[in-house]
């Protein structure tokens, strides 16, 4: 008897500790096409990203802007070797070039933490 409340009580801490790590959109709408991610929200905590392929010489041209009201967002570029490239600004609109250094995947990622806004990045490889 002892054994099975303990494997419950196992399994309870488990479980919260899992839904806690979880992302949380709460009025978020978002979209995502070939070469443009964008979102709005009242709270997002999470990850999105957009992974693309480039080739040595190429160059990433990034069209970005956002507005945080509460909270934080970061927008970074990744290298293949998941090194951060760029970091854009946040509450800021602009365009960043990046020329690719080495064939491979490269990845746009926005992170939130408790934050109120929105973002939109579009991207042309050229």
């Amino acid at each position: 008897m002892k054994n099975k409340w303990m494997k419950l009580g196992i399994l309870i801490v488990m479980a919260s500790v899992l839904l806690t790590s979880c992302d949380k959109k709460k009025m978020y709408v978002g979209s995502s096409t070939k070469s443009k991610i964008s979102g709005s929200y009242k709270l997002f905590t999470g990850t999105e990203e957009k992974k693309l392929s480039m080739k040595s010489g190429e160059t990433i041209s990034i069209d970005y802007k956002s507005k945080v009201e509460k909270g934080r967002l970061s927008m970074k570029l990744y290298g293949p070797d998941n090194e951060v490239l760029t970091e854009l600004a946040t509450n800021e609109s602009g365009t960043e070039k990046v020329e690719a250094g080495k064939d491979g995947k490269y990845r746009i990622e926005i992170k939130g933490q408790d934050a109120k806004g929105s973002f939109k990045v579009a991207f042309k490889v050229e």
